[in-house]
């Protein structure tokens, strides 16, 4: 069964009560292994903070981005050894946990999974009135063979308005046979604006990333994203590149 996500990783909140959700966090957030060998395995650790137990367990799943950025999820446990797959945190303790790729060795470029850590309900006695907040993290999990590299390709470029933004949402490519994240990179935007001045933007990566956030973008896939402009852009003048 697919489960369709609108965020990409990241902390998701479903349904701990709200000074628990804000006392527990994951690091890192995206993580990076080989198909084999001693590079296979990874670690994430969970910290948490609060007064409480906090009861968790894993899942793996296999990871799509669509163009628009919603993810889609399906199950691949047997792609990963998660140790431990349950546990309880005690309260103010840190929890490592263990996964190793186990899948298919001979890669042609890299995959893309989700280590979704999930938070149990616990059970609330009848006299209790307490509203129960379940928290999920979801940890990027990148399987990359040896050799494999990124490719960013702009494939199109068109002006837009959303809501009163004047803009350009620009569908981006990966042409290699590595992941990469499109908020991380440089971008330099050029054109014409509509009322003939020229328009050169120059955007560093943490102000890519303020507008498109991690941006993950898989071989063979493609995004597409909006980026501000001051003012509308002539169609066909302009230009945009991503810097890797």
């Amino acid at each position: 069964m697919l489960r369709k996500l609108l965020f990409i990783c990241g902390v998701m909140m479903l349904a701990l009560t709200a000074n628990q959700a804000d006392a527990a966090r994951v690091s890192p957030m995206i993580v990076e292994v080989t198909p084999i060998g001693r590079q296979s395995v990874a670690r994430v650790e969970l910290i948490h903070s609060g007064e409480s137990d906090f009861p968790v367990e894993v899942q793996m799943f296999r990871g799509v981005i669509s163009e628009a950025g919603e993810l889609e999820l399906t199950p691949a446990d047997e792609d990963f050894l998660v140790f431990p797959a349950q546990v309880i945190v005690p309260a103010r303790s840190q929890q490592v946990f263990r996964i190793q790729y186990i899948g298919e060795p001979e890669l042609s470029s890299s995959d893309m999974y989700y280590m979704q850590i999930r938070q149990i309900p616990v059970d609330v006695t009848g006299d209790q009135n307490e509203v129960q907040v379940v928290v999920n993290f979801n940890v990027l999990v990148n399987v990359i063979p040896d050799g494999a590299t990124p490719e960013p390709y702009v494939e199109s470029i068109t002006p837009v308005v959303r809501g009163d933004v004047n803009g350009i949402e620009v569908r981006l490519e990966n042409r290699g046979t590595r992941y990469f994240t499109a908020g991380s990179l440089p971008w330099r935007i050029s054109g014409t604006a509509e009322d003939g001045s020229a328009v050169d933007l120059r955007l560093q990566p943490e102000d890519v990333a303020q507008q498109i956030g991690v941006g993950v973008v898989a071989p063979d896939r493609a995004r597409v994203f909006f980026i501000p402009t001051e003012k509308p852009l002539v169609e066909g003048s302009i230009q945009a590149s991503v810097v890797r």
